[in-house]
């Protein structure tokens, strides 16, 4: 006669499923470490891309774009951003716009009541060069009648220089709705209402920074997220007003240590435009950033803040040390 097997006992069952448990629990850190160096290494691919484009942006006419500009109209102007989309692969997007104002005063002002016709253009068109992917913010602003899912909103902004340039204006105390708060500076690469040649960068294209990431929340004093990239909830299309307005989309002058993600620093959480929204991202330990020659590099978080501020500004003279 065969014997019976024997089965398993209660005790073995729970060994096993222990054992199993604790494989999990060792496996799973791994495989999420691998999955943001994969995002991370996206996300530098993407300032790498975003590089390249301003590069030839620059070959093309002979400076790098305004970092935001008025049209003809004088209405709000559009972002640098739009003005390298046919160096990305949108020349159908770009030519669809209406850059000009034709259709309405506003150009980069794309919700209910301003450029409706920009607005439907482009909408949900996808655009995840503009977009690090391991960010945790929202991927559109959806406002008033915008279209569909919205319109992309970038994780990436240009930099306009540091808050120590000799440029900066001081507006710290300025409480006008129709200005800009903080410290602005003209002291960088990408500057509403003004283009810059590479040959303007006097402190060397490796030593300067044009791009940086925003791909985090900030935290206000109550522990809530808040959004704080420089679009200001207006999509990567927005530029600038007229110039004494001082009010400036996509672009920030650089105040705060990497990665400082206080609300109630004087220049990031006003009402009305702060113009010192932090570098930041959501990557441990530091941030991506784009520098004049086309690289792109980890900065840490630790990084002096007067290094920081020099390489935000393209012709300071001053010598970076070690960073």
């Amino acid at each position: 006669m065969k014997s019976a097997r024997p089965a398993f006992t209660l005790i073995e069952l729970l060994v096993v499923i222990a054992i199993i448990a604790i494989l999990i629990g060792l496996l799973l850190p791994a495989v999420q470490k691998v999955r943001e160096a994969a995002a991370r290494m996206k996300c530098s691919n993407n300032l790498k891309q975003v590089g390249l484009a301003l590069h030839s942006y620059h070959d093309a006419n002979g400076a790098l774009p305004k970092g935001g500009l008025q049209p003809p109209t004088g209405g709000y102007g559009h972002s640098w951003w739009v003005l390298i989309l046919p160096y990305i692969e949108q020349n159908n997007l770009y030519d669809s716009l209406d850059l000009k104002g034709a259709t309405n005063p506003h150009t980069g002002l794309v919700y209910y009541g301003t450029n409706e016709a920009n607005g439907r253009a482009l909408a949900d068109k996808g655009l995840p060069m503009l977009q690090c992917p391991s960010s945790p913010l929202p991927q559109r602003v959806l406002v008033g009648s915008t279209p569909g899912s919205g319109v992309v909103s970038p994780t990436y902004t240009g930099i306009s220089g540091a808050s120590d340039h000799r440029t900066t204006l001081d507006r710290d105390g300025e409480t006008y709705a129709h200005s800009g708060i903080g410290r602005i500076s003209r002291g960088g690469m990408l500057v509403s209402h003004e283009a810059y040649r590479l040959t303007d960068i006097t402190d060397g294209t490796s030593n300067t920074l044009l791009v940086g990431e925003q791909s985090d929340f900030c935290m206000n004093a109550s522990k809530q997220k808040v959004d704080c990239r420089s679009d200001f909830g207006h999509c990567f299309s927005m530029g600038s007003g007229w110039p004494g307005e001082n009010r400036h989309w996509n672009v920030t002058t650089v105040r705060y240590p990497i990665n400082n993600k206080t609300w109630e620093n004087k220049g990031v959480g006003e009402t009305y435009y702060g113009q010192n929204r932090p570098l930041q991202s959501v990557h441990s330990g530091g941030m991506n950033g784009l520098r004049g020659d086309g690289s792109v590099r980890f900065f840490s978080d630790s990084l002096a803040l007067q290094t920081l501020y020099n390489l935000c500004n393209r012709d300071d003279g001053n010598v970076l040390g070690d960073n």
